[in-house]
């Protein structure tokens, strides 16, 4: 009976163990796993909070997470391209989910511009692959995950309908500015104008500073809206001149339905 048990404790333990790995980029990534395969998976996340993706460098104890995982989901960033060949070289077996050729596969042109989290409309075809993805690798359990795949699809077309109602008020603003062009497919969705300070992701040269402070008096803007991951130095001799109020606008929280409620409110009623 003994024996019996310990094989049972074993067999239980082994269970627990085969949990799916699915390793992604960054924190909103992750509500689209967690929503689609519950505790089904494992998920870890390679940038942590606070950090900035842009330039952020995996740790050798990443690396290790990356060994064990079964899928990557990657968002364009430049350490994925950079550290890829590593990754693969570390888990040949690794899946590695290129959301930017998924999209670009669908028909949208993403190029350049990594935040593709921050649209609605790239956020349903990510959870599309990502339910692919998952239910390849654990395909027992595919009606489980097709089901919440489709809720989740659901969700956010309600989302989508509540940010667009947002922005449909008399008194929405719908011109706003960033320190970092992190806004573009988030402007583009809702017909918005992102109006950034860095040019192309780089420190303003004096000609588009220029034109950007220009375009700020122009439009009668009172608010620069600053990532948690910059520093505020790096926007305040701006705000002094201008008499702009800092906002911080963070595009990397966890729970991606309500930040992306947060965002609309915050642009919509900015000073």
């Amino acid at each position: 009976m003994r024996y019996i048990f310990v094989l049972l404790v074993l067999l239980f333990g082994s269970i627990v163990q085969a949990k799916i790995t699915v390793m992604v980029s960054v924190l909103p990534q992750s509500y689209l796993v967690q929503k689609i395969a519950k505790d089904l998976v494992e998920v870890k996340v390679m940038v942590p909070n606070g950090k900035s993706p842009e330039i952020y460098e995996p740790l050798p104890l990443q690396m290790r997470d990356i060994k064990e995982a079964q899928i990557y989901v990657g968002v364009g960033m430049p350490f994925e391209k950079k550290w890829l060949h590593r990754f693969k070289s570390t888990n040949p077996k690794l899946y590695f989910l290129d959301m930017p050729s998924a999209l670009n596969k669908s028909g949208f042109k993403v190029a350049h511009d990594p935040h593709i989290w921050l649209s609605p409309t790239f956020m349903k075809i990510q959870a599309r692959e990502i339910f692919r993805a998952i239910a390849s690798i654990d395909f027992k359990n595919k009606n489980f995950y097709k089901q919440n795949y489709e809720e989740l699809l659901h969700e956010i077309d309600a989302l989508d309908s509540e940010i667009k109602a947002i922005f449909a008020k008399p008194n929405a603003k719908k011109v706003f500015v960033v320190y970092h062009p992190a806004w573009h497919y988030f402007a583009s969705e809702y017909g918005l104008e992102e109006i950034a300070i860095e040019s192309e992701g780089k420190e303003a040269k004096s000609a588009h500073l220029q034109e950007v402070i220009a375009l700020i008096k122009q439009k009668g803007i009172h608010t620069i809206f600053l990532q948690p991951q910059f520093a505020k130095k790096q926007v305040q001799a701006l705000s002094t001149e201008l008499g702009l109020q800092i906002v911080e606008l963070d595009p990397l929280q966890e729970n991606w339905a309500e930040a992306m409620l947060g965002y609309a409110k915050v642009i919509a009623t900015q000073k």
